[in-house]
């Protein structure tokens, strides 16, 4: 399964291909990746792979030939399997559950070999939990940076009337 993921990867982006698009060396990259390759270098870009210069046709990049060796169908199971973590023990197992002692990531299996008897939790209970800290967490972060702006909102207002306050003396004494 990896090597499959490996082989409908994209050298740019490094994610499973979308709208796989061949050069004329016979490197496939993401359609989005060859785009942006076009913004910066123009009508000629060179190959992310081998540097072989490839010349945008008329029409744009989306003109260049389809890998049609990938099918769309392939092309969602290699991202169906690359959002589903992997066991880094047990390599073909997915990893499901969460161990609260160990804060880790495991499989099934693990849980009845290396962490028996510890607790656990489903991955995605523990996913949810840690989501929901970071949001509170950022709230608090961002109430933190108001409550910092403040002063500095008030110490200029402060800095604002002392200096009307010094060119009025400053006129005052002048005036003497």
């Amino acid at each position: 399964m990896a090597a499959t993921q490996d082989i409908m990867t994209c050298a740019v982006c490094t994610e499973v291909y979308t709208s796989p698009r061949f050069l004329p060396c016979y490197h496939t990259f993401c359609l989005e990746c060859l785009e942006e390759l076009a913004k910066r270098h123009g009508d000629t870009i060179p190959c992310p792979t081998c540097r072989a210069p490839a010349t945008v046709p008329p029409g744009g990049v989306c003109d260049l030939q389809v890998n049609f060796y990938f099918t769309e169908e392939a092309l969602e199971q290699a991202r169906s399997e690359e959002s589903q973590s992997m066991c880094s023990v047990h390599t073909k197992e997915c990893v499901v559950l969460f161990c609260t002692q160990c804060h880790q990531a495991i499989c099934t299996r693990c849980k009845l070999t290396k962490h028996e008897g510890h607790v656990t939790e489903d991955l995605s209970d523990a996913v949810a939990r840690c989501k929901k800290t970071i949001e509170h967490e950022l709230a608090r972060l961002d109430a933190s940076f108001a409550d910092e702006k403040k002063p500095t909102v008030n110490f200029k207002k402060i800095e604002k009337h002392l200096e009307e306050n010094q060119i009025a003396l400053t006129k005052q004494v002048g005036e003497i």
